[in-house]
This record gives structure tokens, C-alpha cells and sequence, in this order.
């Protein structure tokens, strides 16, 4: 329809009247809108794509705009550089090249009679009046749990969860009050309201991985241009980072077209990337299962604090990236509806983005897509998506792109799959390598709230397994997708190496390996209760005949199942976000709901749990002095918590600079000792053999100069010779 298409010029304009006028907030929100979905749009519009709902109108678009960005980028780095201009992801060029596309896309496909129209039906078709206090309560869900994150208000925080765990129930047992066209509009409402739980504690960068992340997208920021860090001053970890474009392109092109800082960025761009992909879960599930089951395990997905809520999954910004493109080229290999050839291309083009996103799940990916292309020449009418040519492109890009640059991660992947072997054809296997115990969150001391989250961990993980073997067996006598039959055991058996094989596990730890692997796993949460249930149900039927009780009909035990099954998710998700624990006065665990029980803390233990996420503002105050003072190749000694965060993402400094700083330390003339938050206020240091108190380094104090200090952070200086600090 030509009208729905000019919305592709329209934002154009409307984008880049924004960028040169430059209004405030104005300018991010309409530059965010199109870059996250006019391109992809155009893209879509160009293919003549045939989507089957609005929903995957919204997450083409919105999926094929974030590969172009990324693509188009790295396009223009490398032919800017070429042609001699030093900064190309600078907001000019950006701009050009990206309007430039858009409206080409747009003028094509205007010039075609375009026959197909845009279908008009919605994910909140339904009467309106009816249905207006729910949308409402949707739309300010995730307003309500900023405000209680924002403001530390505990019991908006609860009251917000409590609706969530009510609107999981409700969904189930009444269509009227919750439709079915409006699933995935609860789904992502939910998904953005517990992300703002967790991200909004602090306006700087949480957790480890992406604070050098963030490091890496820095440096592409200031240089004006992407490349390849210097293996010298930058360790092999940040060396890998700096291939991801995913974390270094993309948010520089965001940042450069919103004009916004960079932690602004990261707090709206990966957050609205991660909500889309339950979103996309839900469409696959869907398409398998049915709109219930879909509902129910996709919610799965994101109530797990390993998966989806959790400071781990949220701080690893490229693995949110890799996960969307995984679950949407998963979507367009089962997809019926699309042409082969189409498939064929939207899964080179999804491939090339996971590629350059995230090594470790595009290595998943090929070991997946390998497998299924293996069955379907073995198994005729198995599949016609994925051909010879297709399979070598993927493997071409991927081992091409990871064979670049200083620190390869092809060689990663060797050494794992040498090491695995080894332990293989040894026989030597550690099974704790897995820390499995983690996912039930055990403390030292048991309580009721303890034994509460022990059961609700039990009960998931339960139902997991016997929905593996129920798929195994075709239980539900349903059948579904042998393509996603392959997948659904890929998954499995991959999740059982990370378990058994150390060498295996640690290239992403246990933790994130069950996160991942729910992805595929999740409806198994939803039939394993299922068939659990109604086996419990047939037994007290048989027992209820014995009595000569009246019998129930099939139908209303299908119903009770899946409220019985929505009832225990709903529990399951109360023992994730800490609700559990802080109803019953339980241990400190989640550092949302928390948080001012963890600042407030006299356990060594929990503070650098706190510190190993949060980084308070006066450390940022002196990390950015250093950024400015220090010498290029001066040294600094700072605790293993300031050296993995505030140091590398806001200090800038290269990790080979940085030293662990241990009671025994001697500082080096013209070095710096880092003192932060939790070393001044607290009086912890954490090192790589435990903790000490900041008491045991104080000659430190007496023999250097402290240069900075703010009140709760300090920098000291070694002195040089003449005792002169020079800093």
C-alpha cells in the first residue's frame, strides 16, 4: 500500500531534520525510531515479504534495521578509511549513507504497483472499550517499576511483580480479560518492565562483561572509526570484544545520529533489543505449540534470572545481540510461509549479523544448522530451506570474519575442542565443573524463604527434564517441527556438555550455557508440567472411579493443568526477582529488590557482590580524572573489582596497565594506587585470593601523595625520587 510505505520518507526527513536541528531529547527519540525500524522496513518492503501479523512486520523491521546498521556501518568505515577520511562514524556520513539507502529502498519499491497490502490486523485487535484498563495497565507497567527503581521504593517494586505474577494467572484463566492478540504485548511489557528493575538502579554501566564492553565501544567512539585494538596494551579478551560489531559500531552509530552519551545508549538500545527477543520466542512457540503454550514459555524464558532477568544476562550486551539474530534465523528456518529463496537470503542476512555480534553463539549456530542440514540429505522431505550453497556461506562469513584481527577466536575454539577431547578420551571429568548448584541460588545459611526458592528451582527444572523426554517420545501426540525436534535435542546435548566437560563450559560458564539453551527449551517447562500434571490427574481419576466420584472431562483437566502450571511460573518468578526472599526476610540475593539491604550491609561477601555490579558516581568522578591526569603508560594498582569495571570502562585504562593490588604491594615510581567506594567507605579489598581489610595497606597512605579525593574515592601517587609528586 502506498500509504503505509510513506512512512519510509517521512521519518527520513523527519530524522534528519532532527539530527541538524539538534533538539534536545527530540532528536534521540525520533533518530532511535528510525534507525531501530525504517531501514528494516524499507528492507522488508523491498522483499515483498508476506508477514503472516503486525507482530512480524514489527520484529522484521525492527530485526533487519539493526543488521543494516551494523553492515552499512562497517561499509562506510571501511570506504571512508579507504578514500583517506579519518572518522567516518561521524554523524555526516552516517547520515548520508543510511538516508541515502532508505530512500533508494523507497523509491524502488514505490515505483512498483505494489498488488500486496500491509494487513491490517493487529496484536490489539479486540474491543477497545473492553479492553482499555488492560492496555493501560501494560502501558504503565513498565513506568511503575522505573519509578520504584528510580526512587528505591521497595513496595512499588513488589506491588509492580505482583502484578506480573498476577497477569501470568490471569492470561490463563479468563480470554476476555486477557486476549490472545494482546500475548505479545504482555509478553514485551513485562520483558521491559524487569529490565528497567535492573538497569535503572544506576544511570552507569552495570556488571562486568559490559563495562569492557562499553571500553571497546569508547575507543571506536573517540577514534572516529572502527579497527582493531592494540594487541600490546589490550589483553586477548578485549581483543575478541573488538571484533563484535555488535558492541563497538552499532552503539557508536546510535550514540553519533542521537547524540547521546554512551551509557544513555546502552541503557535503551540493548534493552530494546533484549525485549524482542521473547517476543520472537513467542512466535516461534507459537507456530509449534499453540498460543498458550507460547504465552507460557516464553514467560519462562524471561522470569529466569540466568536467561533473561539477572544482572549476568542483561550486562552481556553482544550475547543480546547474537541471541536476537539466533531465535530469528531459527524463526525463518522453520517458517512456512516464506518462499525457499527468500528464506535462503534472510538467513544469510541474519547470519552474517549473529556473525559479526556474538563468536560463541554463531559457533552454536553452525554446530545446529550443520545438524539439520546433515538430517535433511539423509531424511528426504526433511527440508528445503537449507542447501549446500547457503550452509558454505554461513561457515564462509563466520570462519572469514573470526579469522582476522590480532586474537582470533578460531584459535579459542580450537584449543576448547582440543581440551574436550583430551578429557573425552581420557576419561578425566569433572562434573561440579558445571556449578549447577547455582541456578538454585543456595546461601550458606537455610531459611523458609531458602527451602521456598529451593522448591520453585526444583519444580522448573523438574518439569524441564520431562519435557525433553515428552518431545523425545511425542507425549502430547501432537506433532511438531522435526526441525525443531533436531534443535530441541541439539540443545539438550549441549547443555549436558556444558555440565561434564570444564573445558567446554568455560568458554561462556554453566550459568549462561542454561540461559542460552533456553532459547530451545522453554516450551519443555510448559509440557513437562503438563504431562506431569495429567498423569497425577489420571491417577486420582482411577482412584476418584473407585469411589464412584463423578469424572472429569478431558477439556477441563487440559485447563487445570495449564492454571496449575501458570500458578507455579508465577511462584518460580517471585523466587527469581527475590520477592520470596524479601517477603520472608530470607538472605540478600537479587541486587535489584535489595539493594539498600546490600548498601547497608556488614558482609564482606555482599558488598562485593553489590560492587561487582554497581559502580557508585564518586568512582566514576575519579576514574575520569585519571582518564584526563594520568600518563599514557603509567601504571595503576586498584582492586580486582575497580580493575574489571570503573577503571576499564570509564578510566579508559588498557587492562595490561592495571595491577591487582595485594597487602604486599610496593608500588612503581610514577604509578597510582586506585582506591574506590567499597576500599574508602567499606574498607574491603578484594583480590584474586579473597579479601583484606584497607587497614593492612595503610603505609601506603604515609609513603604517597594523594592526589584526588572526593570523599568515598581517593588516587594515590608513587613518588618520584625526589619525593615530588608529578601526576
Amino acid at each position: 500500500m502506498r500509504k503505509v510505505i510513506m512512512i519510509i520518507p517521512i521519518m527520513t526527513l523527519l530524522a534528519n531534520i532532527a539530527i541538524f536541528i539538534d533538539i534536545p531529547i527530540l532528536r534521540e527519540i525520533i533518530v532511535f525510531i528510525f534507525l531501530s525500524f525504517i531501514p528494516g522496513f524499507a528492507i522488508l518492503r523491498l522483499f515483498k515479504l508476506k508477514e503472516d501479523s503486525f507482530l512480524d512486520t514489527f520484529l522484521f523491521s525492527a530485526c533487519l534495521s539493526i543488521a543494516f546498521v551494523m553492515l552499512i556501518g562497517l561499509l562506510v568505515n571501511e570506504l571512508y578509511l579507504i578514500l583517506g577520511f579519518s572518522q567516518p562514524l561521524s554523524t555526516i556520513p552516517l547520515t548520508v549513507a543510511i538516508s541515502a539507502f532508505t530512500l533508494a529502498a523507497f523509491f524502488v519499491e514505490y515505483r512498483r504497483d505494489l498488488s500486496e497490502n500491509l494487513k491490517s490486523k493487529t496484536i490489539f485487535e479486540g474491543k477497545l472499550k473492553k479492553l482499555l484498563p488492560l492496555s493501560l495497565i501494560l502501558f504503565l507497567l513498565p513506568l511503575l517499576s522505573a519509578v520504584g527503581v528510580l526512587y528505591l521504593n521497595v513496595d512499588v517494586i513488589l506491588f509492580s511483580e505482583a502484578i506480573i505474577a498476577a497477569l501470568c494467572i490471569i492470561s490463563v484463566v479468563s480470554r476476555k480479560l486477557v486476549p490472545e492478540n494482546f500475548y505479545p504485548f504482555l509478553i514485551f511489557s513485562i520483558s521491559i518492565a524487569l529490565l528497567c528493575q535492573i538497569l535503572l538502579t544506576s544511570k552507569y554501566i552495570l556488571g562486568v562483561d559490559s563495562n569492557l564492553e562499553y571500553y571497546v565501544f569508547r575507543l571506536t567512539q573517540i577514534n572516529g572509526h572502527w579497527g582493531f585494538l592494540n594487541a600490546i596494551v589490550n589483553p586477548v579478551i578485549t581483543n575478541r570484544f573488538d571484533t563484535m560489531l555488535s558492541i563497538t559500531l552499532l552503539p557508536a552509530i546510535y550514540s553519533a545520529l542521537m547524540s547521546a552519551q554512551g551509557a544513555t545508549v546502552f541503557k535503551i538500545l540493548y534493552p530494546f533489543i533484549f525485549a524482542l527477543v521473547p517476543l520472537t520466542l513467542y512466535r516461534i512457540f507459537e507456530k509449534q505449540f499453540g498460543k498458550l503454550i507460547g504465552l507460557l514459555s516464553a514467560l519462562f524464558f524471561v522470569f529466569t534470572s540466568t536467561a533473561f532477568y539477572g544482572t549476568e544476562p542483561i550486562g552481556l550486551n553482544r550475547q543480546i545481540v547474537g541471541e536476537l539474530f539466533l531465535v530469528l534465523s531459527v524463526f525463518i528456518l522453520l517458517s512456512k510461509t516464506i518462499p525457499v529463496t527468500k528464506r535462503r537470503l534472510l538467513l544469510i542476512i541474519f547470519g552474517a549479523a549473529l556473525v559479526v555480534s556474538h563468536y560463541s553463539l554463531a559457533f552454536i549456530y553452525l554446530a545446529m544448522i550443520t545438524l539439520v542440514f546433515i538430517i535433511s540429505r539423509l531424511k528426504p522431505k526433511f527440508d528445503d530451506t537449507l542447501n549446500g550453497l547457503t550452509v558454505l556461506l554461513l561457515f564462509v562469513m563466520t570462519f572469514a570474519w573470526y579469522a582476522i584481527g590480532p586474537s582470533a577466536p578460531l584459535a579459542s575454539l580450537a584449543d576448547t575442542i582440543k581440551l574436550a577431547f583430551m578429557e573425552l578420551t581420557t576419561g578425566v571429568i569433572n562434573v561440579q565443573a558445571g556449578t549447577a548448584t547455582s541456578l538454585f541460588g543456595t546461601p550458606q545459611v537455610f531459611t523458609p524463604a531458602t527451602w521456598i526458592n529451593l522448591l520453585a528451582s526444583g519444580i522448573a527444572n523438574l518439569f524441564l527434564i520431562i519435557g525433553v523426554f515428552a518431545i523425545i517420545l511425542r507425549v502430547r501426540g501432537k506433532e511438531i517441527s522435526t526441525k525443531f525436534f533436531v534443535m530441541v535435542i541439539a540443545a539438550g546435548i549441549i547443555l549436558v556438555a556444558a555440565f561434564v566437560l570444564p573445558s567446554f563450559a568455560a568458554i561462556l560458564n554453566f550459568t549462561r550455557f542454561y540461559g542460552i539453551t533456553l532459547l530451545f527449551l522453554s516450551p519443555c517447562y510448559v509440557l513437562g508440567g503438563q504431562a506431569l500434571i495429567v498423569m497425577i490427574g489420571k491417577v486420582g481419576r482411577k482412584i476418584k472411579r473407585t469411589l464412584k466420584s463423578p469424572i472429569s472431562s478431558k477439556r477441563k483437566n487440559v485447563d487445570v493443568a495449564f492454571l496449575l502450571i501458570a500458578v507455579l511460573l508465577s511462584a518460580y518468578f517471585l523466587s527469581q526477582v527475590g520477592f520470596v526472599n524479601f517477603v520472608a526476610e530470607g538472605s540478600i540475593r537479587e541486587y535489584n529488590i535489595d539493594f539498600y539491604r546490600m548498601v547497608t550491609s556488614n558482609e564482606s561477601q555482599v558488598k562485593n557482590e553489590l560492587y561487582d555490579t554497581y559502580i557508585p558516581e564518586q568512582d566514576v568522578y575519579s576514574a575520569t580524572w585519571l582518564l584526563n591526569y594520568k600518563n599514557g603508560s603509567a601504571v595503576v594498582f586498584a582492586d580486582t573489582e575497580s580493575e574489571s569495571h570503573v577503571l576499564v570502562s570509564y578510566g579508559l585504562i588498557p587492562i595490561n596497565l592495571l595491577i591487582p593490588l595485594t597487602n604486599t604491594t610496593v608500588p612503581t615510581q610514577g604509578s597510582f594506587i586506585y582506591l574506590g567506594s567499597l576500599n574508602i567507605v567499606n574498607g574491603i579489598i578484594p583480590s584474586g585470593t579473597g579479601s583484606f581489610n584497607t587497614s593492612e595497606i595503610s603505609p601506603l597512605f604515609n609513603q604517597n601523595s594523594i592526589v584526588y579525593s572526593n570523599g568515598n574515592s581517593e588516587i594515590l601517587y608513587a613518588a618520584s625520587s625526589n619525593g615530588a609528586p608529578s601526576p
